[in-house]
Protein backbone atom coordinates (compact mmCIF):
# COMPACT_ATOMS: atom_id res chain seq x y z
CA UNK A 1 0.00 0.00 0.00
CA UNK A 2 1.40 3.45 -1.20
CA UNK A 3 -1.26 5.18 1.21
CA UNK A 4 -2.43 4.70 4.56
CA UNK A 5 -5.69 3.91 3.36
CA UNK A 6 -7.69 2.08 0.94
CA UNK A 7 -8.40 -1.29 2.02
CA UNK A 8 -12.06 -0.88 2.47
CA UNK A 9 -12.62 0.91 -0.75
CA UNK A 10 -14.43 -1.39 -4.06
CA UNK A 11 -13.04 1.48 -6.34
CA UNK A 12 -9.46 3.28 -6.51
CA UNK A 13 -10.16 6.78 -6.38
CA UNK A 14 -8.86 8.51 -9.19
CA UNK A 15 -5.18 10.12 -9.34
CA UNK A 16 -6.76 13.28 -10.52
CA UNK A 17 -8.81 13.36 -7.58
CA UNK A 18 -6.15 12.08 -4.97
CA UNK A 19 -3.93 15.04 -6.25
CA UNK A 20 -6.82 17.92 -6.41
CA UNK A 21 -7.13 16.96 -2.40
CA UNK A 22 -3.62 16.82 -1.87
CA UNK A 23 -2.77 20.53 -2.77
CA UNK A 24 0.64 21.50 -2.26
CA UNK A 25 1.42 18.99 0.10
CA UNK A 26 3.84 17.00 -2.03
CA UNK A 27 4.08 18.38 -5.96
CA UNK A 28 5.37 22.17 -5.94
CA UNK A 29 4.63 24.29 -8.46
CA UNK A 30 6.91 25.89 -11.22
CA UNK A 31 8.30 29.49 -11.48
CA UNK A 32 5.68 31.82 -12.97
CA UNK A 33 7.90 32.92 -15.63
CA UNK A 34 9.02 29.34 -16.52
CA UNK A 35 4.77 29.10 -17.47
CA UNK A 36 5.40 31.99 -19.39
CA UNK A 37 8.19 31.31 -21.52
CA UNK A 38 5.80 30.05 -24.46
CA UNK A 39 3.41 33.36 -24.33
CA UNK A 40 7.61 35.48 -24.50
CA UNK A 41 7.88 33.79 -27.19
CA UNK A 42 4.70 34.64 -28.88
CA UNK A 43 4.57 38.22 -28.12
CA UNK A 44 8.14 38.38 -28.87
CA UNK A 45 7.35 36.69 -32.71
CA UNK A 46 4.28 39.24 -33.32
CA UNK A 47 6.90 42.62 -31.59
CA UNK A 48 9.74 40.96 -34.44
CA UNK A 49 6.52 40.95 -37.27
CA UNK A 50 5.77 44.22 -36.25
CA UNK A 51 9.32 45.73 -36.34
CA UNK A 52 9.65 44.71 -39.54
CA UNK A 53 6.52 45.42 -40.84
CA UNK A 54 7.39 49.28 -40.17
CA UNK A 55 10.40 48.66 -41.64
CA UNK A 56 12.64 49.06 -38.27
CA UNK A 57 14.31 45.61 -38.93
CA UNK A 58 14.99 44.36 -41.98
CA UNK A 59 14.07 40.37 -43.30
CA UNK A 60 16.99 38.88 -42.36
CA UNK A 61 17.40 40.14 -38.96
CA UNK A 62 13.22 39.16 -39.01
CA UNK A 63 14.04 35.68 -40.15
CA UNK A 64 16.96 34.91 -37.37
CA UNK A 65 14.86 36.29 -34.63
CA UNK A 66 11.85 33.71 -35.41
CA UNK A 67 14.69 30.99 -36.30
CA UNK A 68 15.84 31.43 -32.75
CA UNK A 69 12.21 31.75 -30.98
CA UNK A 70 11.52 28.82 -33.06
CA UNK A 71 14.52 27.32 -32.01
CA UNK A 72 13.53 28.04 -28.38
CA UNK A 73 10.48 26.87 -28.26
CA UNK A 74 11.46 23.13 -29.32
CA UNK A 75 13.74 23.38 -26.51
CA UNK A 76 10.93 24.65 -23.97
CA UNK A 77 8.47 21.45 -25.52
CA UNK A 78 11.46 18.74 -24.78
CA UNK A 79 11.83 20.34 -21.10
CA UNK A 80 15.53 21.17 -21.87
CA UNK A 81 15.02 25.19 -21.93
CA UNK A 82 16.05 26.51 -17.95
CA UNK A 83 15.51 30.13 -16.78
CA UNK A 84 18.45 31.04 -15.34
CA UNK A 85 17.45 33.32 -12.01
CA UNK A 86 20.44 35.61 -12.63
CA UNK A 87 19.10 36.92 -15.80
CA UNK A 88 15.83 37.85 -13.47
CA UNK A 89 12.94 37.16 -15.85
CA UNK A 90 11.63 35.70 -18.80
CA UNK A 91 12.06 38.70 -20.86
CA UNK A 92 15.62 38.84 -20.34
CA UNK A 93 15.97 34.85 -20.51
CA UNK A 94 14.90 34.70 -23.58
CA UNK A 95 16.75 38.03 -25.18
CA UNK A 96 19.58 36.53 -23.75
CA UNK A 97 19.23 33.57 -25.70
CA UNK A 98 18.90 35.03 -28.50
CA UNK A 99 21.94 37.48 -28.15
CA UNK A 100 24.10 34.06 -27.50
CA UNK A 101 23.10 32.77 -31.13
CA UNK A 102 22.83 35.51 -33.29
CA UNK A 103 24.77 38.30 -31.28
CA UNK A 104 23.81 41.79 -29.93
CA UNK A 105 23.74 43.47 -33.50
CA UNK A 106 20.56 41.09 -34.10
CA UNK A 107 19.22 40.34 -31.35
CA UNK A 108 19.65 43.72 -29.94
CA UNK A 109 17.01 44.93 -32.56
CA UNK A 110 14.14 43.19 -31.00
CA UNK A 111 13.84 45.04 -27.67
CA UNK A 112 13.16 48.53 -29.89
CA UNK A 113 10.24 50.52 -28.70
CA UNK A 114 9.44 47.84 -26.47
CA UNK A 115 9.09 47.61 -22.56
CA UNK A 116 9.48 44.81 -20.49
CA UNK A 117 6.28 46.35 -18.41
CA UNK A 118 4.44 45.79 -21.67
CA UNK A 119 5.78 42.37 -21.97
CA UNK A 120 5.29 41.32 -18.57
CA UNK A 121 1.68 42.41 -18.89
CA UNK A 122 1.18 40.71 -22.41
CA UNK A 123 2.26 37.57 -20.85
CA UNK A 124 -0.02 37.40 -18.28
CA UNK A 125 -2.60 38.34 -20.82
CA UNK A 126 -2.13 35.64 -23.13
CA UNK A 127 -1.42 32.93 -20.59
CA UNK A 128 -4.89 33.98 -19.35
CA UNK A 129 -6.54 33.77 -22.45
CA UNK A 130 -5.22 30.29 -22.97
CA UNK A 131 -6.45 28.78 -19.29
CA UNK A 132 -9.98 30.94 -19.97
CA UNK A 133 -10.37 29.23 -23.06
CA UNK A 134 -9.43 25.19 -21.89
CA UNK A 135 -11.78 26.38 -18.12
CA UNK A 136 -14.70 27.55 -20.82
CA UNK A 137 -14.37 23.39 -22.47
CA UNK A 138 -14.31 21.87 -18.91
CA UNK A 139 -17.47 23.78 -17.51
CA UNK A 140 -19.12 22.89 -20.92
CA UNK A 141 -18.51 19.43 -20.25
CA UNK A 142 -19.52 19.66 -16.62
CA UNK A 143 -22.95 21.77 -17.81
CA UNK A 144 -23.24 18.81 -20.08
CA UNK A 145 -22.93 16.14 -17.47
CA UNK A 146 -24.91 17.97 -15.32
CA UNK A 147 -28.08 18.00 -17.58
CA UNK A 148 -28.12 14.54 -18.74
CA UNK A 149 -27.81 13.46 -14.94
CA UNK A 150 -30.71 16.04 -14.21
CA UNK A 151 -33.10 14.82 -16.94
CA UNK A 152 -32.33 11.34 -15.63
CA UNK A 153 -33.64 12.15 -12.04
CA UNK A 154 -35.84 14.75 -13.47
CA UNK A 155 -39.18 12.69 -12.01
CA UNK A 156 -37.23 11.85 -8.64
CA UNK A 157 -39.11 13.24 -5.59
CA UNK A 158 -36.56 15.25 -3.34
CA UNK A 159 -37.38 17.07 0.23
CA UNK A 160 -36.66 20.78 -0.15
CA UNK A 161 -34.90 23.08 2.40
CA UNK A 162 -34.94 26.33 3.79
CA UNK A 163 -33.03 27.01 6.93
CA UNK A 164 -31.73 23.93 6.69
CA UNK A 165 -35.22 22.61 7.68
CA UNK A 166 -37.99 20.72 5.63
CA UNK A 167 -39.54 23.30 3.44
CA UNK A 168 -41.69 21.45 0.67
CA UNK A 169 -40.66 19.14 -2.18
CA UNK A 170 -38.78 19.43 -5.08
CA UNK A 171 -36.58 16.80 -7.44
CA UNK A 172 -33.29 15.65 -7.43
CA UNK A 173 -32.67 16.73 -11.12
CA UNK A 174 -34.34 19.89 -10.19
CA UNK A 175 -31.90 20.46 -8.17
CA UNK A 176 -28.98 19.96 -10.11
CA UNK A 177 -30.28 22.10 -12.63
CA UNK A 178 -30.41 25.23 -10.39
CA UNK A 179 -26.38 24.38 -10.21
CA UNK A 180 -26.60 23.68 -14.18
CA UNK A 181 -28.13 27.24 -14.79
CA UNK A 182 -25.90 28.70 -12.12
CA UNK A 183 -22.61 27.15 -14.12
CA UNK A 184 -24.11 28.48 -17.85
CA UNK A 185 -23.75 32.23 -15.95
CA UNK A 186 -20.33 31.68 -15.15
CA UNK A 187 -19.82 30.54 -18.55
CA UNK A 188 -21.43 33.55 -19.77
CA UNK A 189 -18.90 35.52 -17.37
CA UNK A 190 -16.00 33.97 -18.93
CA UNK A 191 -17.20 34.72 -22.33
CA UNK A 192 -17.37 38.57 -21.10
CA UNK A 193 -13.68 38.37 -20.36
CA UNK A 194 -12.50 38.07 -23.75
CA UNK A 195 -14.50 41.00 -24.69
CA UNK A 196 -13.71 43.31 -22.30
CA UNK A 197 -10.03 42.13 -21.92
CA UNK A 198 -8.36 41.17 -24.67
CA UNK A 199 -6.19 44.21 -24.95
CA UNK A 200 -2.56 43.88 -26.23
CA UNK A 201 -0.36 46.35 -24.42
CA UNK A 202 2.23 46.28 -26.83
CA UNK A 203 3.17 49.67 -28.01
CA UNK A 204 2.56 50.86 -24.99
CA UNK A 205 5.84 50.65 -23.94
CA UNK A 206 6.64 51.67 -19.85
CA UNK A 207 2.99 53.76 -20.46
CA UNK A 208 3.99 56.74 -22.27
CA UNK A 209 4.13 55.06 -25.48
CA UNK A 210 7.00 54.90 -28.02
CA UNK A 211 8.57 56.53 -30.85
CA UNK A 212 9.04 53.86 -32.85
CA UNK A 213 6.47 53.52 -35.52
CA UNK A 214 4.53 50.65 -34.36
CA UNK A 215 1.23 49.36 -35.71
CA UNK A 216 -0.79 48.10 -33.04
CA UNK A 217 -3.71 47.01 -34.43
CA UNK A 218 -1.05 44.88 -36.27
CA UNK A 219 0.57 42.89 -33.38
CA UNK A 220 -3.20 42.17 -32.18
CA UNK A 221 -3.59 40.13 -35.57
CA UNK A 222 -0.37 38.46 -34.75
CA UNK A 223 -1.47 37.42 -31.00
CA UNK A 224 -5.13 36.79 -32.22
CA UNK A 225 -6.54 39.28 -29.62
CA UNK A 226 -9.68 41.07 -30.08
CA UNK A 227 -8.95 44.82 -29.29
CA UNK A 228 -6.18 47.25 -29.35
CA UNK A 229 -5.77 49.64 -26.14
CA UNK A 230 -7.16 53.67 -26.63
CA UNK A 231 -4.83 55.02 -24.12
CA UNK A 232 -1.07 53.76 -23.64
CA UNK A 233 -1.05 55.47 -20.09
CA UNK A 234 -4.48 53.82 -19.08
CA UNK A 235 -3.21 50.00 -20.50
CA UNK A 236 -0.19 50.17 -18.32
CA UNK A 237 -1.77 52.15 -15.57
CA UNK A 238 -4.61 49.88 -14.72
CA UNK A 239 -2.52 46.69 -15.08
CA UNK A 240 -4.00 44.08 -12.76
CA UNK A 241 -7.81 44.96 -14.24
CA UNK A 242 -7.89 41.90 -16.37
CA UNK A 243 -6.36 40.04 -13.39
CA UNK A 244 -9.28 41.07 -11.19
CA UNK A 245 -11.73 40.00 -13.51
CA UNK A 246 -10.64 36.78 -14.01
CA UNK A 247 -10.17 36.21 -10.45
CA UNK A 248 -13.86 37.49 -9.97
CA UNK A 249 -14.94 35.32 -12.54
CA UNK A 250 -12.89 32.47 -10.85
CA UNK A 251 -14.54 33.57 -7.54
CA UNK A 252 -18.26 33.11 -8.38
CA UNK A 253 -17.64 29.52 -10.16
CA UNK A 254 -16.06 28.47 -7.11
CA UNK A 255 -19.33 29.68 -4.67
CA UNK A 256 -21.17 27.46 -6.65
CA UNK A 257 -18.81 24.55 -7.17
CA UNK A 258 -18.66 25.18 -3.45
CA UNK A 259 -22.73 24.99 -2.79
CA UNK A 260 -22.99 21.86 -4.94
CA UNK A 261 -20.15 20.38 -3.09
CA UNK A 262 -21.39 21.39 0.59
CA UNK A 263 -25.40 19.83 -0.79
CA UNK A 264 -23.57 16.70 -2.13
CA UNK A 265 -21.66 16.11 1.06
CA UNK A 266 -24.66 17.00 3.18
CA UNK A 267 -27.23 14.55 1.19
CA UNK A 268 -24.16 11.91 1.41
CA UNK A 269 -23.84 11.31 5.22
CA UNK A 270 -25.74 8.69 6.86
CA UNK A 271 -28.31 10.95 8.26
CA UNK A 272 -29.37 11.50 4.75
CA UNK A 273 -28.43 9.25 2.90
CA UNK A 274 -29.82 10.41 -0.44
CA UNK A 275 -26.73 9.76 -2.96
CA UNK A 276 -23.26 8.61 -2.42
CA UNK A 277 -19.91 9.48 -3.95
CA UNK A 278 -18.26 7.17 -5.31
CA UNK A 279 -14.71 5.54 -4.17
CA UNK A 280 -13.24 7.08 -7.02
CA UNK A 281 -14.01 10.46 -5.86
CA UNK A 282 -13.53 9.62 -1.90
CA UNK A 283 -10.38 9.61 0.40
CA UNK A 284 -9.91 7.08 3.75
CA UNK A 285 -8.85 7.60 7.13
CA UNK A 286 -5.22 6.76 8.44
CA UNK A 287 -7.26 5.90 12.13
CA UNK A 288 -10.41 4.91 11.41
CA UNK A 289 -10.74 2.05 8.74
CA UNK A 290 -14.12 2.08 7.82
CA UNK A 291 -14.02 6.20 6.75
CA UNK A 292 -14.70 6.60 3.09
CA UNK A 293 -14.89 10.45 3.17
CA UNK A 294 -15.49 13.37 0.74
CA UNK A 295 -11.95 15.11 0.42
CA UNK A 296 -12.28 16.32 -2.87
CA UNK A 297 -15.57 18.21 -2.22
CA UNK A 298 -15.00 19.40 0.57
CA UNK A 299 -11.09 20.98 -0.64
CA UNK A 300 -13.59 22.35 -3.15
CA UNK A 301 -14.91 24.90 -0.47
CA UNK A 302 -11.22 25.41 0.33
CA UNK A 303 -10.17 26.36 -2.78
CA UNK A 304 -13.36 28.90 -3.21
CA UNK A 305 -12.47 30.86 0.38
CA UNK A 306 -8.63 30.42 -1.62
CA UNK A 307 -10.13 32.41 -4.34
CA UNK A 308 -12.20 35.16 -2.25
CA UNK A 309 -8.94 35.64 -0.93
CA UNK A 310 -6.77 36.21 -3.96
CA UNK A 311 -9.37 38.72 -5.62
CA UNK A 312 -9.50 41.02 -2.04
CA UNK A 313 -5.43 41.17 -2.70
CA UNK A 314 -5.77 41.79 -6.69
CA UNK A 315 -8.80 44.55 -5.65
CA UNK A 316 -5.99 46.12 -2.59
CA UNK A 317 -3.15 46.01 -5.23
CA UNK A 318 -4.84 47.92 -7.77
CA UNK A 319 -6.87 50.59 -5.88
CA UNK A 320 -3.99 53.82 -5.91
CA UNK A 321 -1.30 53.04 -8.42
CA UNK A 322 0.12 56.73 -8.75
CA UNK A 323 0.08 57.29 -12.77
CA UNK A 324 2.37 54.98 -15.01
CA UNK A 325 3.89 51.55 -14.23
CA UNK A 326 4.63 50.48 -10.71
CA UNK A 327 6.28 47.46 -9.77
CA UNK A 328 4.32 46.77 -7.03
CA UNK A 329 1.92 45.80 -9.68
CA UNK A 330 4.15 42.73 -10.80
CA UNK A 331 2.67 41.17 -7.81
CA UNK A 332 -0.60 40.67 -9.81
CA UNK A 333 1.33 38.11 -11.86
CA UNK A 334 1.55 35.94 -8.68
CA UNK A 335 -2.21 36.37 -7.50
CA UNK A 336 -3.53 35.19 -10.57
CA UNK A 337 -1.62 32.39 -11.34
CA UNK A 338 -2.05 30.85 -7.78
CA UNK A 339 -5.76 31.35 -8.13
CA UNK A 340 -6.08 29.90 -11.57
CA UNK A 341 -3.59 26.85 -9.81
CA UNK A 342 -6.46 26.60 -7.29
CA UNK A 343 -9.38 25.84 -10.00
CA UNK A 344 -8.14 24.68 -13.14
CA UNK A 345 -9.58 21.21 -11.77
CA UNK A 346 -12.51 21.68 -10.24
CA UNK A 347 -14.62 21.06 -13.01
CA UNK A 348 -13.42 17.95 -14.10
CA UNK A 349 -13.38 16.95 -10.37
CA UNK A 350 -17.02 18.07 -10.22
CA UNK A 351 -18.02 16.40 -13.21
CA UNK A 352 -16.39 13.43 -12.14
CA UNK A 353 -18.13 13.28 -8.72
CA UNK A 354 -21.55 14.41 -10.83
CA UNK A 355 -21.33 11.37 -13.35
CA UNK A 356 -20.38 8.58 -10.87
CA UNK A 357 -22.63 10.22 -8.10
CA UNK A 358 -25.30 7.72 -6.95
CA UNK A 359 -28.65 8.43 -6.28
CA UNK A 360 -31.49 6.73 -3.49
CA UNK A 361 -34.81 7.78 -4.67
CA UNK A 362 -36.12 5.54 -2.02
CA UNK A 363 -34.69 7.27 0.99
CA UNK A 364 -35.59 10.78 -0.69
CA UNK A 365 -39.13 9.53 -0.78
CA UNK A 366 -39.66 8.43 2.16
CA UNK A 367 -38.44 11.49 3.51
CA UNK A 368 -41.49 13.60 2.26
CA UNK A 369 -44.19 10.74 2.90
CA UNK A 370 -43.84 11.81 7.32
CA UNK A 371 -44.25 15.11 8.23
CA UNK A 372 -45.26 18.52 7.14
CA UNK A 373 -43.00 18.88 4.53
CA UNK A 374 -46.35 19.40 1.82
CA UNK A 375 -47.62 21.97 4.04
CA UNK A 376 -47.60 25.00 1.42
CA UNK A 377 -49.18 22.78 -1.22
CA UNK A 378 -51.56 22.14 1.01
CA UNK A 379 -52.29 25.76 1.74
CA UNK A 380 -52.58 26.62 -1.80
CA UNK A 381 -54.44 23.90 -3.13
CA UNK A 382 -57.03 25.11 -0.15
CA UNK A 383 -56.91 29.11 -1.59
CA UNK A 384 -56.92 28.36 -4.98
CA UNK A 385 -59.75 25.41 -5.16
CA UNK A 386 -61.84 26.26 -2.05
CA UNK A 387 -61.23 30.38 -3.05
CA UNK A 388 -59.98 31.06 1.17
CA UNK A 389 -57.83 34.16 1.02
CA UNK A 390 -54.44 32.67 1.00
CA UNK A 391 -53.62 34.31 4.51
CA UNK A 392 -56.67 31.91 5.93
CA UNK A 393 -55.41 29.25 4.79
CA UNK A 394 -52.51 29.51 5.64
CA UNK A 395 -53.50 29.87 9.64
CA UNK A 396 -55.96 26.74 9.28
CA UNK A 397 -52.60 24.60 7.80
CA UNK A 398 -50.61 25.95 10.73
CA UNK A 399 -53.12 25.15 12.94
CA UNK A 400 -54.12 21.89 11.60
CA UNK A 401 -49.62 21.11 11.93
CA UNK A 402 -50.00 22.44 15.51
CA UNK A 403 -53.08 19.68 16.33
CA UNK A 404 -51.78 17.06 14.26
CA UNK A 405 -49.37 14.21 15.31
CA UNK A 406 -46.79 13.06 12.79
CA UNK A 407 -48.43 13.96 9.15
CA UNK A 408 -51.70 15.78 8.38
CA UNK A 409 -54.89 14.39 9.67
CA UNK A 410 -58.12 15.48 7.23
CA UNK A 411 -60.50 15.50 10.32
CA UNK A 412 -57.81 18.21 11.61
CA UNK A 413 -57.70 19.88 8.71
CA UNK A 414 -61.92 20.24 8.23
CA UNK A 415 -62.13 21.24 11.91
CA UNK A 416 -59.74 24.52 10.92
CA UNK A 417 -61.75 25.32 7.80
CA UNK A 418 -65.07 26.75 7.40
CA UNK A 419 -65.30 24.46 3.97
CA UNK A 420 -64.69 20.76 3.82
CA UNK A 421 -62.40 19.06 1.92
CA UNK A 422 -63.08 15.53 1.08
CA UNK A 423 -61.08 12.57 1.33
CA UNK A 424 -59.80 12.40 -2.80
CA UNK A 425 -59.39 16.19 -2.47
CA UNK A 426 -57.37 15.65 0.59
CA UNK A 427 -55.13 12.89 -1.00
CA UNK A 428 -54.60 14.95 -4.50
CA UNK A 429 -53.41 17.87 -2.84
CA UNK A 430 -50.70 16.16 -0.49
CA UNK A 431 -49.46 14.03 -3.73
CA UNK A 432 -45.56 15.20 -3.86
CA UNK A 433 -45.40 14.49 -7.44
CA UNK A 434 -48.09 16.66 -8.44
CA UNK A 435 -46.85 19.57 -5.73
CA UNK A 436 -43.33 19.40 -7.69
CA UNK A 437 -44.28 19.37 -11.03
CA UNK A 438 -47.21 22.82 -10.53
CA UNK A 439 -43.89 24.42 -8.32
CA UNK A 440 -41.15 23.98 -10.97
CA UNK A 441 -41.94 26.01 -14.18
CA UNK A 442 -39.96 24.73 -17.04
Amino acid sequence: MDRLWGSAFDKKPKELAVLFAAGRDVKSLPAADEVLIPYEIKASKAWAKALFDQKIIDKDVLNKLLQGLDELQELYDKGEFKLDPLKEDVHTNVESFLTNKFGIDVAGKIHSGRSRSEQGVVDVLLYMKDFNEKLKTELKALIKTINKKSQQHKKVILPAYTHHQHATVTTFGNMLDSYGKALEKDLEKLNSWNELEEISPLGSAAAYGTTFPIDKNKINEYLGLKKVFKNEIQVMNCKGDAETLMVFNLAMLMNHLSSLAQTLIIFSTKEFGFVKISDEYSTGSSIMPQKKNPDPLEVMKAKASMCHGYLMSLLSMSKAPFIGYNRDSQWVKYIVMDAIQEVKLAPKIMKGVIETLEINKEMMQKQVESGFILAQGLMEALSMNKKIPMRQAKIAVEKTVKQSENNFELDVLNKNLNTQVTKQEFESWLNPETIAKKQMKK
